[in-house]
């Protein structure tokens, strides 16, 4: 089971703009810890650049759908005011599971 590490972020609601700094910090602390194998310190901090709290809400998102969760309880959920980004957050995952992507399972 892998560690875990606690973090004291405080009795208040987290601001949004704090959620990202949080998860670049868990990873800089796996990094130092080797927990990322021989992965080159240069790649490592251009990928964590690349990260944001956004990525977690978009897998979220596809998670609910993968576990058959309407979209209505999905828009709610994540407070999205419109189906528009749901869905297109979805759309990925709706090809794989789609006949596209049982042919491909097919042809494994």
């Amino acid at each position: 089971m892998p560690a875990r590490i606690a973090f004291d972020v405080g009795d208040a609601a987290l601001h949004p703009g704090s959620v990202t700094p949080i998860f670049r910090a868990i990873l800089c602390r796996a990094f130092d810890g080797g927990a990322f194998g021989d992965l080159d310190a240069n790649v490592f901090s251009e990928q964590l650049a690349q990260i944001s709290a956004h990525s977690t809400r978009v897998g979220i998102n596809q998670d609910y759908f993968a576990s058959g969760e309407n979209l209505a309880g999905i828009m709610d959920a994540l407070r999205w005011k419109s189906p528009r980004m749901p869905l297109l957050y979805n759309r990925n995952l709706a090809a794989e599971q789609g006949a596209a992507g049982r042919l491909l399972g097919k042809m494994k």
